[in-house]
């Protein structure tokens, strides 16, 4: 490639002017090329060369070296969106690199273009390899880079680019300026320090905090000795150059904004983000409220599964679940308790004579019975088919007995209205006790005396009462 074989050349400390005019001639295309891109706005020469020679007098040894570099360079870059990024990246720091030294007086600005220039020639490299890769970090804030691919891989672009200036036999300041641009603190020689800020100053084009960035290059301007004014003047040079470079090259390197845009276009960003943002809080506003009302809606789903699992669908009455319940608290606590198994008598003639409707409108009637008959604090409940179960706390086998009839009563004076008339209805009730403190009897053991008890009731004839003795 004659490109190398210039910047090889043009390394040795005997290399002339003719004869590296002789060797870019030896390739027709690439001495166009030269001519082309020092005619270009990029190099800002009042005066048109017309061949490799003119060419090679205008700008000097160096000046060759640089362009061969520059057009190796720009010849690894890939075509298409991704090259276009990465190759602005690297014309931006090498043009940068050039107006500051420019700036500073430098005399050797094509030194400073090339250090510039090989600042993203080690993320170049990776794009050969990579390139979505390459290009997800050069699309990354200019910050960020060195964090993201140390991360990543552990080798960042600054040291894969200083080691392929090494590579290239390039001088070791140079080497040492690629190696050091993304170091915290501002090296102390002069091509080092004007890469480090050329970075800085790249930097405010590439994502990220704007106007963060725009004050950190100010910042390092300043620092390294340039006017307030200056600083001013090349941010606002710094994208037409990049064009320039960019069509110099014969590459297309995208748009690139003014300082103006870019602040214009955070404004617009925080403006939208401003506007996501506030409908962000009105769809989680809503979506709050609506959390609440599933919230509510599950708390009475709950609520009604909670009474639903422990009341008897057709009375509405506590089910045996909810009775065994009560009745365990208390032999828990071994405190008094009675219970009383009502039983309907001749139930099975109401379903067999007018069918199991009217069997369920008979059951209905006899639950409001037992409820509005009993003590604040007693329980009636279904426990199955015909029969129903009052728990009774505190009571014994008197306050069991006096209940007991009081419901025997109020059931024998009660008339249900049915589709086929009134019908009479009584029960049969056994009771049984659970004693206090210091009782050897259990909640089992009561429910059988209760249960034998009933058995004696309905035996002895309908509409009896039967309460078993205490146990010891």
């Amino acid at each position: 490639m004659v490109a190398l074989q210039i910047v090889r050349e043009a390394l040795k400390p005997d290399a002339s002017p003719t004869d590296l005019a002789k060797l870019a001639e030896s390739d027709p295309g690439f001495a166009l090329r030269i001519i082309s891109m020092v005619n270009s706005a990029a190099f800002g020469f009042s005066r048109k060369v017309t061949d490799v020679r003119q060419a090679t007098a205008f700008i000097g040894v160096r000046g060759l070296r640089t362009l061969g570099l520059s057009l190796a360079i720009s010849d690894m870059v890939p075509a298409g969106p991704d090259g276009m990024v990465l190759l602005g990246n690297s014309l931006r720091r090498a043009i940068a690199a050039q107006l500051i030294a420019k700036k500073l007086g430098h005399r050797d600005v094509d030194e400073f273009f090339t250090a510039g220039l090989f600042l993203e020639v080690g993320l170049l490299a990776r794009a050969r390899d990579d390139l979505p890769a390459a290009a997800r970090v050069a699309r990354l804030p200019a910050s960020d880079r060195v964090v993201f691919e140390r991360a990543e891989h552990g080798l960042d672009h600054a040291l894969r680019g200083s080691e392929l200036a090494k590579a290239f036999m390039l001088p070791a300041e140079l080497i040492d300026a690629v190696a050091l641009h993304h170091d915290p603190h501002m090296p102390e020689a002069p091509l080092a320090r004007v890469a480090w800020v050329a970075e800085r100053v790249a930097a405010v084009w590439e994502g990220g905090d704007v106007p963060a960035a725009q004050a950190e290059a100010a910042r390092a301007l300043v620092a390294v000795g340039l006017a307030d004014r200056d600083v001013v003047d090349m941010l606002e040079r710094l994208p037409g150059l990049v064009t320039d470079g960019g069509l110099a090259f014969e590459r297309d390197v995208g748009p690139q904004k003014g300082v103006d845009q870019l602040l214009l276009d955070v404004s617009r960003n925080l403006l939208e983000m401003n506007q996501n943002y506030e409908n962000m809080v009105r769809r989680l506003e809503r979506l709050l409220a609506e959390k609440d009302e599933l919230s509510g809606k599950l708390e009475a789903a709950n609520q009604e599964l909670t009474r639903l699992a422990s009341t008897d669908a057709l009375t509405g009455l506590p089910n045996k679940r909810s009775l065994e319940a009560a009745i365990a608290r208390a032999d828990r606590d071994k405190t008094w308790l009675s219970l009383l198994v009502v039983d309907v008598d001749h139930f099975k003639k109401f379903n067999d004579s007018y069918g199991h409707a009217t069997g369920d409108v008979v059951l209905q009637a006899v639950s409001k019975a037992l409820s509005r008959h009993l003590r604040a604090g007693d329980l009636a409940g279904r426990y199955g088919g015909e029969e129903f179960l009052l728990v009774l706390p505190g009571s014994n086998m008197i306050g069991a007995r006096i209940a007991a009839e009081r419901i025997r009563k109020a059931l024998e004076a009660m008339v249900v209205d049915t589709e086929h008339g009134p019908l009479k209805v009584t029960a049969s009730i056994g009771g049984a006790s659970l004693c206090g403190p210091g009782c050897a009897n259990t909640r089992d053991e009561v429910f059988a005396r209760a249960d034998t008890a009933l058995y004696a009731a309905k035996h002895a004839g309908r509409n009896r009462v039967v309460i078993a003795d205490a146990g010891a």
